[in-house]
C-alpha cells in the first residue's frame, strides 16, 4: 500500500464508485448506507494505490548454503 501514488484514471474511477454507493443508497431509501461512501471518499483523497507485493523467497539448496558459510569464514 502506497500513500500519493494514485494514477488520475484510477481516482475518476473510484470518484464514481463512491457517487454510485450515495446515489444507490438515496434510491434504496437508505440514506444512512451513503456513509459507506465515507471510505472510498478518504481513500481516494488520501491517493492510496493497492498492489501485491512480490514476496517470492529464494530457497536455497543445502550445497549452496554451505559454500555460502565456507566463503564467509574463510573472508574472517
Amino acid at each position: 500500500m502506497k500513500f500519493f501514488n494514485l494514477s488520475f484514471t484510477t481516482l475518476i474511477l473510484r470518484f464514481y464508485l463512491m457517487m454510485g454507493i450515495v446515489i444507490g443508497a438515496f434510491f434504496a431509501g437508505l440514506p444512512w448506507l451513503a456513509i459507506l461512501a465515507l471510505p472510498v471518499f478518504f481513500i481516494s483523497m488520501m491517493g492510496i494505490e493497492f498492489k501485491k507485493t512480490d514476496s517470492k523467497v529464494k530457497f536455497e539448496s543445502r550445497s549452496e548454503v554451505r559454500e555460502n558459510a565456507s566463503l564467509h569464514q574463510t573472508a574472517h
